[in-house]
């Protein structure tokens, strides 16, 4: 009977100790997984704040970009108001006779 039980014992011992390093390797694979999924995050993370940061830029720049076609658009209206009015007319013949003038005098 000691012979039967000293058997299972060690059996018994030796399973123990598979047990624990089988826990040890688990161990060791969820920590290194950890840092994995840890170094992904911070990888994940800059990415979108750069992302944001991008957003920003080209919502400032569409508002700018809507304040400068609204520009032209006020240029474009007052250059036609010049073109078509009388005194716009009168505005433009008497900027060409006053130019005209500048450059007999230079002569």
């Amino acid at each position: 009977m000691d012979e039967r039980n000293g058997y299972w014992k060690t059996m018994y011992e030796e399973l123990e100790l598979q047990m624990k390093d089988m826990m040890s390797m688990t161990l060791e694979l969820v920590e290194s997984n950890g840092m994995e999924k840890q170094k992904t995050i911070e990888k994940v993370t800059k990415e979108n704040n750069r992302l944001r940061e991008e957003l920003e830029k080209s919502k400032m720049a569409q508002v700018e970009n809507i304040k400068l076609n609204k520009e032209i658009r006020r240029l474009k209206l007052l250059e036609h108001k010049f073109n078509v009015t009388y005194a716009g007319k009168f505005t433009l013949k008497y900027l060409a006779l006053k130019s005209s003038i500048k450059e007999q005098i230079k002569k």
